[in-house]
């Protein structure tokens, strides 16, 4: 800006502008001198740190089951006499869980199993295979000693050795199959052993049976049919006992999910009825082949979680919601 002097020279007004510079330039400097506070300049505004990524996570829902789970059936017909557990008591392996009399159209099955008429048959077959032979191999004897002289013809002796090697045939096999007969009469025996009890045999059959535990573990199902004095027809998995410490949870996941899962990782697992508590689950398995192979159709897999339950809060059936927290 010029200052405009009237009456004078344009160096004049130069010279005024230059002394008003010089006055404002020096003013800060002599008020700092006389110990006046100098106004600073503003700072800048910082800013603020920015808030961390959240981590990022997988979910999906599954389902609560035992880790192993064996069945008890009732094999014959008959009328419960005890009922000695109850669902959720621990059990031993051979532990009686129940006893039943045994219905009397269920014993001319049981006496049939513990004497087969097929060893009886296949006996007899034997003995007339042997009693044929005898005669014939002393008639190829003679005939061969015959023939050596010249006395009888090659054919007779050819029919001979034919029907010789024929009864031997029949003999190896009904020796075969009485061998499987017997076998399988042992195993069946073993196992009425098992349902009816050791005083079971050929001549005598005991009244009454017992249910025992397979395994060690938990009752998870009891029949509500089997109560004492009810009769029952033959039925599978009237029990059911369940390993419950660990649980397994099972779940299936989207290809994009279960490409991120490795076996030996954890996972947060919760519950809607146990609201507030959280589990630890570890990755057990996970399936290599899609549950869904139709082109059309998205890819699942299954994957599978093992998770302690030391305090049976886990049970068999329950909806879980599963937690990933990847590490960026």
């Amino acid at each position: 800006m010029w200052i405009k002097i009237p009456g004078k020279s344009r160096v004049v007004q130069i010279l005024a502008l230059t002394l008003a510079l010089t006055v404002l330039t020096a003013a800060p400097s002599l008020a700092k001198a006389k110990g006046e506070e100098v106004p600073s300049p503003a700072p800048a505004a910082t800013a603020a740190p920015a808030a961390p990524a959240p981590e990022p996570e997988i979910s999906f829902n599954g389902k609560v089951f035992c880790s192993l789970k064996r069945r008890v059936d009732l094999p014959f017909k008959g009328v419960i006499t005890a009922l000695l557990v109850r669902s959720g008591q621990r059990v031993e392996p051979g532990q009686v869980l129940a006893r039943y009399r045994l219905a009397p159209e269920a014993l001319p099955l049981i006496r049939q199993r513990l004497a087969p008429p097929q060893i009886s048959e296949t006996e007899i077959k034997l003995v007339e295979n042997e009693r044929s032979l005898v005669p014939l191999r002393a008639k190829r004897q003679e005939l061969t000693q015959l023939a050596q002289k010249k006395l009888a013809s090659s054919q007779s002796l050819e029919q001979a050795n034919r029907d010789v090697r024929l009864l031997e045939q029949e003999r190896a096999a009904l020796q075969t199959r009485l061998r499987q007969d017997r076998q399988t009469y042992r195993d069946d025996l073993a196992l009425l052993k098992k349902q009816l009890g050791h005083g079971v045999s050929s001549v005598q059959i005991p009244a009454e049976g017992h249910l025992t535990a397979p395994i060690g573990g938990y009752m998870i199902w009891v029949s509500p049919e089997l109560r004492e004095e009810a009769e029952l027809e033959p039925a599978p998995g009237v029990f059911q006992v369940g390993v419950m410490d660990p649980m397994l949870v099972r779940a299936q996941a989207f290809e994009i999910e279960a490409l991120q899962i490795k076996p030996g990782e954890t996972a947060e697992v919760t519950l809607e009825s146990l609201p507030g508590r959280k589990f630890q689950g570890e990755v057990s398995r996970i399936s290599w082949a899609s549950l869904t192979p139709g082109l059309e159709q998205p890819a699942y897999y299954d994957v599978e979680l093992k998770v302690p339950n030391p305090e049976m809060e886990l049970k068999d059936g329950l909806k879980a919601q599963i937690v990933f927290r990847k590490n960026r």
